[in-house]
């Protein structure tokens, strides 16, 4: 099929039967000429427009803001001006028109005539008004200027096209005409990824039922593009002749890109779910310090209602310190000129009490707006303190028996070797190992095992006293550090006593087990002056202990049995 250039005189009647009315006008704004569809969307026939100023039929409100955002710079130059503004119908009816202009330049450069496509938004303007409070359908009621549009034939063919619509598809023009919905290359689907059947196409549903289709959305994928594009289409039968000898346009499909628009509400969505799904309180406050919103979580942590917070100063519930620091003297002169800060704040809750938390506040300049808000994370300090403080006790303590681990004993070694240094006294260094121990985890496993050594863990801390020191080192070996006795005797006389009461039976999990302790004692100065000399000399006693099965051994090269 051959497809012939459009004229003139068909691009009139095409814009006939669209909803734009365009218009060509006089530098000084006067009509010049004005496409036929002026007479069903403002009641005026063209020659009773042409000659005169459209300022005739601006409302009072708008002449202003006309003349200055549009004409003026239209008159200079400046195109594709987009202005929404009120105007007359013959019926005396002020409607809201939405209108493009774009200046016509000679050779020279100088502007000889304004061109302008203006639509009926009465509707959407309405709706937005309605809908303002909600971005993503106040921006999915507006009727773009730019929208692409394509003219099928009756057997679903493209046969005209406007050029934006090429923008939009990534195509030429080539590549557009005489394609139909069926064509393999679209790549359509739907919004959940399903193949979007050529049938069901806004043009090939209005060929087939005569009625027309809005805002239908399909993804497009286009070889040149790295991802999909989604777009919003409209379908309107019509009945639009060219030339005698050239095809009827049987349905006029318009359409706008919407990924941005898409991407950006399902990022909104994205954020809005983690701002309220949160753990942290989250609290947004404007330029006044007002509280503007909260999240779920800043409700639980106060203890109140969201409406009760909303509209009251942020001051209100919070101070940087607790007895008297000021929130505004401290925090906004930081956010003024860093634009965040962190910190501690105290925040009370509608019981009057009073906790700590961990705070970071950010400056939020608006998009669409001068307008700044500002986003308070409140994390609970306390719970934050106790993870740290479990964290800093795993790290020092053995999992099985909460006693110190040898990274703990180190520290409480060190500090003993020093103080006994400074006051010249001394303390005892005890290395047990328990006898009769390997039989219980071979007979009755290593659950029955583990439940001992706890319950061997506490009969040790049951004899010694706070101020001691008892660590597991692995497996069933633990070493004591004995402070503060008076000489040699006491300090072994401790560690029989230990000794007697880990070898009381014990009852676990309904079985009696009895297990038996080998004891070395080595004491500061007298058997060595480091950690190393004395862990080593005690080690050697409780092996001669084991040896000459005795319970308790001294470190002293003639050791005899102490007990």
């Amino acid at each position: 099929m051959t497809v012939m250039d459009l004229s003139d005189n068909t691009f009139k009647r095409l814009a006939e039967h669209m909803s734009d009315m365009v218009a060509l006008h006089d530098p000084d704004g006067c009509y010049r000429w004005v496409s036929p569809s002026v007479k069903r969307i403002l009641g005026y026939s063209p020659d009773e427009l042409i000659g005169t100023s459209p300022y005739k039929l601006f409302h009072p409100d708008d002449m202003e803001a006309i003349a200055k955002n549009t004409h003026e710079p239209a008159v200079d130059g400046e195109g594709n001006i987009l202005i929404r503004y009120r105007i007359r119908r013959s019926d005396g009816e002020y409607i809201w028109f939405e209108t493009l202009t774009q200046p016509i330049l000679n050779d020279d450069g100088e502007v000889v005539e304004l061109h302008t496509s203006s639509r009926d938004v009465t509707r959407q303007h309405q709706l937005e008004e309605a809908l303002a409070a909600n971005e993503a359908l106040y921006r999915a009621g507006l009727d773009s200027l730019e929208e692409g549009v394509v003219v099928h034939g009756a057997d679903g063919e493209i046969i005209a096209h406007n050029p934006q619509a090429l923008t939009i598809l990534g195509l030429t023009s080539e590549e557009l005409l005489d394609r139909v919905p069926r064509d393999p290359r679209w790549h359509a689907v739907y919004p959940d990824g399903t193949p979007f059947p050529a049938e069901q196409h806004p043009a090939m549903v209005s060929l087939r039922t005569g009625e027309p289709c809005s805002h239908v959305l399909m993804g497009v994928h286009n070889p040149k593009w790295q991802e999909r594009r989604w777009i919003s289409i409209n379908s309107q039968p019509t009945h639009i002749y060219y030339q005698a000898d050239a095809e009827r346009a049987a349905v006029v499909v318009s359409f706008e890109d919407v990924t941005d628009r898409l991407n950006r509400e399902n990022q909104l969505k994205l954020w809005s779910t983690v701002y309220q799904a949160s753990g942290e309180a989250i609290v947004i406050v404007d330029v006044k310090g007002a509280i503007q919103d909260v999240n779920e979580s800043f409700t639980r942590v106060v203890k109140a209602d969201k409406s009760c917070w909303i509209g009251k100063p942020i001051a209100d519930i919070t101070q940087s310190t607790r007895s008297d620091g000021k929130f505004d003297s401290t925090i906004w002169p930081a956010l003024n000129k860093e634009g965040i800060w962190r910190g501690e704040l105290w925040l009370r809750d509608s019981d009057g009490g009073v906790q700590p938390s961990w705070a970071a506040m950010t400056r939020v300049q608006q998009e669409l707006s001068d307008d700044i808000l500002y986003t308070l994370i409140l994390s609970d300090f306390s719970e934050r303190s106790r993870r740290e403080e479990q964290l800093k006790h795993h790290a020092g303590h053995d999992y099985l028996t909460g006693l110190p681990n040898r990274v703990l004993l180190n520290d409480r070694f060190d500090v003993a070797l020093k103080t006994a240094g400074r006051l010249q006294t001394t303390f005892a260094c005890l290395y047990l190992d328990l006898d009769g121990f390997k039989p219980v985890n071979d007979q009755h496993g290593h659950a029955v095992g583990d439940l001992v050594l706890q319950q061997v863990a506490k009969r040790i801390s049951d004899v010694v006293r706070s101020m001691d020191t008892v660590s597991r080192i692995g497996g069933d070996e633990f070493v004591i550090l004995i402070f503060g006795l008076e000489n040699e005797a006491d300090y072994t006389a401790t560690a029989e006593r230990i000794s007697r009461s880990i070898n009381q039976p014990m009852t676990v999990e309904g079985t009696a087990v009895t297990v038996g302790a080998s004891i070395g004692v080595a004491l500061y100065p007298k058997h060595g002056l480091t950690q190393a000399a004395l862990i080593a000399a005690s080690d050697s006693a409780m092996y001669v202990a084991k040896r000459q099965s005795y319970s308790v051994s001294s470190a002293d090269s003639d050791s005899q049995p102490l007990n």
